[in-house]
């Protein structure tokens, strides 16, 4: 499972990504270390519930909600949407291969050897994720622009497949980034 919430404590907010998901509670990446016992508010489109950090462990943490959520209202309902439904889908299908048209024919029309074109690949998806980092700790942008944030994310993890789609090119960088 993989969806992108907002997570509000100590006077901020970070985007995270929701690992796992119960009626209870949740397992959450976000871009900054929590501590256990800290009071939370998560957020999805105009959903939300109220929580605590249970446990923590590096940029991971285990949610408990203070009352139930009804979990197939915070999913993405399968059918192309708007706003953060379309960011899901855009998200998803980039982790699973699925390539724009226009960038798939690019991809074949490309003249630069293999090995060249992948460390390039890896090289944009470095800066971005960076970038995307960076972005992600100012709170008021987080919050702002999540979408954004979201897309950049999706972005980078496509980055980092078309490298490693590349036949006979395995560079140095990729590995090192991967």
């Amino acid at each position: 499972m993989f969806v992108m919430a907002t997570l509000y404590a100590n006077g901020g907010s970070t985007p995270v990504r929701v690992r796992n998901l119960s009626a209870n509670g949740a397992l959450i990446e976000a871009a900054v270390p929590l501590a256990p016992e800290t009071a939370v508010r998560l957020t999805r489109g105009n959903l939300n519930v109220a929580g605590s950090v249970m446990w923590a462990e590096e940029l991971k943490a285990g949610l408990r909600f203070a009352a139930p959520i009804a979990v197939a209202e915070w999913l993405p309902q399968g059918r192309r949407g708007s706003g953060q439904q379309l960011v899901d889908e855009m998200v998803h299908r980039s982790r699973l291969g699925a390539l724009p048209a226009e960038l798939s024919q690019s991809r074949r029309a490309s003249p630069a050897p293999k090995l060249e074109l992948a460390d390039e690949l890896i090289r944009l998806r470095q800066l971005l994720e960076r970038a995307a980092e960076q972005l992600a700790l100012d709170p008021r942008i987080a919050a702002e622009h999540m979408m954004a944030l979201q897309l950049i994310d999706g972005t980078v993890h496509a980055l980092a497949r078309l490298a490693a789609e590349l036949p006979d090119a395995t560079p140095v960088s990729a590995q090192a980034a991967l």
